[in-house]
């Protein structure tokens, strides 16, 4: 972890409001004209200086005092320079607000309108503008944003839709383990597990999309399912969007398998709801874009916390043979028990977040930490810095997942958008119950069948679209024996 993570003191302090949500969304809406003059100006909002041109590149130039610094670093350093809100100019015309206060991101996503507006995955958008005839959910604003969310989310949010690949999704796990006993070395050490995880992924991934195994776990680097992963590793879009259109045409012809909730996710789009093929090839793309690395950085930074703290492993281990004694099938009614697997899905969230942050555009004109901001302001809401403050985390460094189960000594008393992996509302991540489902299965798998202490170097991660382990994920996997 960077030094990110090390407690900062805090110049600038802000009072935090004690509002209800219902209360915050009524001030939204209804924000009287003196409200607004009596706060400070946009034009007053602190920030690193801007310059002609440039704007503010300079900084990151070399010599200049962001240079070389990890994105977390940086924002904790701007958040002690500015206090919890701060303007930042990358180029003229590409300005952004940034804010630290979950008072303030409470009212960013309480202001949002019908159809919010998210200006975020700026080369996928671009991508999407010039080779394809549709924006997808990640990039698609407006209407059309809104037409395509309510055609997928009939299937993605339904919670029987997502259990019914449950079954599916066990015998992927197996697989895993079974391709990972291959790799130990005398020592029981795999080199690196990610490479794993993203194999895991992408056969999940086949079987909601595809309804077919992409033989993932075989060594031939010349597979259909390694170069499936390279796709999504190198340039994910581009490639995932090729094999997408490959398998298309004869998805169209398994209109058969679309009905109930074990239908595919192709056949389902294709056949069940109004969207063109244009629509479902972007989709899914974006799908298979945003699915893979997602679900296995989560995993090796899920492996990474419970390897370094093999209390909270035993203590997890134990609630799984408990509901799952003699590695019996996973249904759906287990996994709704397993109240400390939730808390270690959570935790791993808070201290290890795929998603660095959210991003919304203004609906309307708001008044953050005392400062005018005007409707259709691109504003960056960093929950990864908070989610490290001792101010709304008690020791939270720690990995401790008792402060997310109820009637817990240890339970959290942080703000409700402290904290928002998935984001908020509408625009929230669709395939949300998906991609926690993959993860606890595996590691319920794993755990079943292997005591895990991490042996690799220091966790180092990289942020591009998503946070990346760029460390080795090496492990030690002892046989259980249970």
């Amino acid at each position: 972890m960077s030094k990110y993570g090390q407690r900062r003191h805090c110049h600038v302090t802000h009072k935090r409001a004690n509002m209800t949500s219902a209360a915050v969304q009524e001030s939204n809406r209804n924000m009287p004209d003196m409200v607004l003059q009596s706060a400070r100006s946009f034009d007053e909002i602190p920030g690193p200086r801007s310059y002609p041109v440039i704007g503010g590149l300079v900084h990151i130039f070399p010599g200049g005092q962001f240079h070389g610094m990890h994105p977390n670093d940086k924002q904790s350093l701007c958040q002690e320079m500015y206090g919890n809100i701060y303007k930042e100019v990358l180029v003229p015309g590409m300005e952004f607000v940034h804010i630290f206060d979950p008072v303030d991101i409470e009212k960013v996503f309480r202001g949002d309108q019908e159809f919010p507006v998210r200006q975020a995955f700026f080369t996928l958008d671009f991508y999407n503008r010039k080779y394809n005839k549709q924006q997808g959910l990640l990039t698609s604003q407006g209407e059309n944003w809104h037409r395509i969310r309510k055609n997928v989310q009939q299937k993605m949010l339904r919670p029987k839709a997502v259990t019914a690949y449950l079954p599916e999704q066990t015998i992927v796990a197996d697989e895993l383990l079974e391709h990972v006993r291959k790799l130990k070395d005398d020592n029981s050490e795999v080199a690196d597990l990610r490479p794993e995880f993203d194999k895991y992924a992408a056969e999940c991934v086949g079987v909601v999309c595809f309804n077919k195994r992409l033989q993932a776990f075989d060594d031939d680097p010349d597979s259909e399912a390694a170069n499936f992963i390279k796709a999504v590793d190198t340039i994910m879009y581009i490639l995932s969007t090729k094999y997408t259109a490959l398998h298309l045409e004869e998805m169209e012809k398994a209109d058969d398998e679309a009905d109930g909730e074990h239908g595919d996710l192709i056949p389902y789009l294709l056949s069940k709801t109004s969207l063109s093929q244009e629509d479902v090839l972007t989709v899914i793309s974006e799908f298979i874009f945003a699915g893979v690395d997602t679900t296995s950085h989560h995993l090796s930074f899920m492996m990474y916390l419970l390897g370094k703290n093999p209390e909270v492993q035993e203590k997890l281990s134990e609630e799984i043979q408990a509901n799952i004694p003699n590695k019996q099938q996973i249904t759906s009614s287990i996994l709704s028990k397993m109240s400390y697997l939730r808390a270690v899905t959570k935790e791993t969230h808070r201290l290890l977040p795929v998603a660095p942050g959210n991003v919304r555009t203004s609906s309307q004109d708001l008044v953050l930490s005392g400062y005018h901001v005007p409707a259709g302001k691109n504003i960056v809401m960093h929950h990864t810095w908070i989610m490290l403050q001792d101010e709304h985390f008690k020791d939270a460094l720690a990995f401790k997942p008792e402060r997310w189960i109820r009637n817990n000594e240890s339970h959290h008393n942080a703000h409700p958008f402290a904290m928002l992996p998935f984001g908020h509302g509408v625009r929230s991540c669709i395939g949300r119950r998906l991609a926690e489902q993959e993860a606890q299965i595996a590691i319920i798998k794993i755990l079943q069948n292997f005591k895990v202490e991490y042996t690799g170097e220091p966790l180092q991660t990289v942020h591009s679209i998503t946070v990346t382990p760029i460390s080795k994920m090496r492990f030690r996997l002892t046989e259980r024996y249970l």
